[in-house]
């Protein structure tokens, strides 16, 4: 197949400056880029006032379910992304022994928002080890390319058991064991590993996930792991206790891999500055270390029938998934209700819950969405407190209790425009930590590629153009090890998008309830994203999807 994409502003994502050229695809191969004769036979596109870039590679993702159901895995094919790097935070759906399938369901509820019965409903458990789950992706149906960490807590539940996962460091014997599956897997196709050691990453029963029970040892391992197996390959390490970002610098400089650090985002490490001195501590160690930041104003909407932001707090662990009664007959109880205050106030003193700020969560909290509080919208919740004489999370609970639970409150992150400014345009960070498909009922950060073109090109001009292209492709491609895509150039993967610079934008949050046993999720969708092909295949075309398409492959 022959196709001639003609009359684009062509930003090519190098950097370098836009220009005025034809593109030639032939199959899914780029073939030429600049002044190209008609071809007889070809199919010509003209893309008249439109920039033609690259497709967008977004780099952290968890569509390791979805995928299963969701052919398209939207919503990030409708912004222009092309690639998803799914298996980030070191979760995922494998490797997976059949009677674990359902803690790893009940983990993934809680540390990704990921509900059981649509889990239960969604996924086909054909596979057990990574290299069957690879090959059960290969088969699938796909509208974008998807390529896959392996996720370390699932590894470690594979290789030891639940008990001593959630509970223990591995041993030599277990270690071993751990470094032969994570091999494995980078043999058969996965492009690197992760792992996590985040706080906020807590389990069924309110224990943390496996991966924060592994000791420093077993995280190098990890890496020495990569650096002999795929050493193009690249292993994400979240934030935690266990080890600061100078560290994780010093190793990728010991063992000579790339690692990203997840993540450095205004706001969680402390006040104004605390992020970007994170930054400089982790660049100046040395090393091949590219941390994550989003170029979104992480906002979320969240319910109290599933409290995620609160899942430290013992009380709310205790009944975290339990269900609907459980949760509401907590809520009411009094006796909870002084432990889960007296909890709250104590951790978030002495760690980074609520950021270490309650007073400020609950300045920045008011209700979103209800049935029965409209007239409380935009109002925080510290502010009805005052009023009503109350603690705060006693005014959260029983305006969610008095909706059924369905109330969402909306949190906005305590970062600073200055600061979330200052990442972005960092060369030295990498454009990430947006969670498509993962906590869907309370975020759509995935679309931000069409904010990124409207709000800091367009709007703010934090970023050119040719910036904005190359840090959503060219540097995610080159830094994952996706070697042919990322850059319009002969020879290249055929994965691009053709998009309106005067319109390109997201769309407001629409609430769909389309997923497996009626699970709902938040979706943004996008406008004056034009045109897309896949590996040379038309995705998109004139502002609406190709019904049915499927070109995407298992990128490895």
């Amino acid at each position: 197949m022959r196709s001639i994409l003609r009359g684009a502003t062509v930003v090519d994502g190098t950097g370098g400056p836009r220009r005025q050229a034809d593109v030639e695809m032939i199959d899914d191969r780029i073939a030429a880029v600049g002044r190209i004769d008609g071809v007889e036979g070809a199919q010509e596109v003209d893309l008249s006032g439109l920039v033609l870039s690259p497709g967008f590679v977004d780099i952290h993702t968890h569509f390791d379910a979805q995928v299963f159901w969701d052919r398209d895995l939207t919503p990030s094919s409708w912004h222009g992304v092309t690639t998803v790097v799914q298996g980030n935070c070191g979760f995922g759906v494998a490797p997976a022994r059949p009677g674990d399938r359902q803690l790893i369901m009940e983990t993934l509820e809680l540390v990704e928002g990921m509900r059981v019965p649509t889990l239960q409903s969604g996924i086909e458990w054909g596979f057990e080890t990574f290299p069957q789950y690879l090959d059960a992706l290969r088969s699938l149906p796909k509208r974008i390319n998807v390529a896959a960490f392996v996720p370390h807590s699932m590894v470690r539940l594979y290789v030891m058991g639940a008990e001593a996962a959630f509970s223990r460091a591995a041993t030599d014997e277990e270690l071993v064991e751990i470094c032969r599956v994570v091999a494995d897997a980078l043999r058969a196709g996965a492009i690197g590993i992760s792992t996590s050691q985040a706080p906020s990453h807590q389990g069924p029963q309110g224990r943390p996930v496996p991966s924060r029970f592994a000791d420093e040892r077993e995280v190098r391992a990890l890496v020495k792991t990569l650096a002999e197996t795929r050493r193009d390959g690249i292993i994400e390490i979240t934030y935690g206790p266990l080890l600061e970002i100078e560290e994780v610098a010093r190793m990728s400089a010991e063992y000579g891999v790339r690692i990203t650090w997840g993540s450095v985002l205004p706001g969680l490490f402390g006040g104004p500055g605390s992020a970007m001195a994170m930054l400089e501590r982790g660049m100046a160690a040395g090393g091949q270390l590219w941390p994550q930041t989003s170029t979104r104003f992480i906002t979320t909407q969240m319910s109290l029938e599933n409290p995620y932001q609160w899942s430290r707090v013992p009380a709310f662990s205790e009944v975290l998934g339990r269900g609907h009664d459980a949760m509401t007959a907590a809520y009411s109880d009094p006796e909870w209700r002084a432990r889960a205050r007296q909890q709250s106030v104590s951790i978030a003193s002495q760690t980074d819950f609520l950021d270490g700020d309650i007073d400020g969560y609950f300045r920045r909290t008011s209700v979103e969405e209800t049935d029965q509080h409209d007239a409380l919208r935009g109002i925080p919740l510290a502010t009805l407190a005052e009023e009503r004489g109350a603690h705060p999370l006693d005014v959260m609970l029983d305006l969610a209790l008095q909706d059924n639970l369905v109330t969402r409150f909306r949190n906005v992150p305590r970062s600073t425009k200055a600061e979330l400014t200052e990442l972005v345009k960092d060369h030295r960070t990498v454009l990430g930590a947006h969670d498509a498909a993962a906590h869907v009922d309370m975020l759509c950060d995935s679309c931000y590629p069409s904010y990124t073109l409207r709000y800091w090109v367009r709007e703010e001009g934090a970023l050119t153009l040719e910036e904005a292209v190359w840090r959503m492709s060219g540097q995610p491609a080159a830094l994952w090890g996706l070697s042919d895509r990322g850059v319009i150039a002969p020879g290249k993967m055929a994965d691009l998008v053709a998009f309106d610079p005067d319109t390109v934008s997201e769309t407001p949050f629409e609430r769909l309830y389309d997923f497996p046993a009626n699970g709902d999720r938040l979706v943004s969708r996008s406008r004056g994203i034009e045109h897309i092909w896949v590996g040379g295949v038309a995705t998109r075309c004139n502002g609406a999807d190709v019904e049915g398409a499927s070109p995407g492959v298992l990128v490895s």
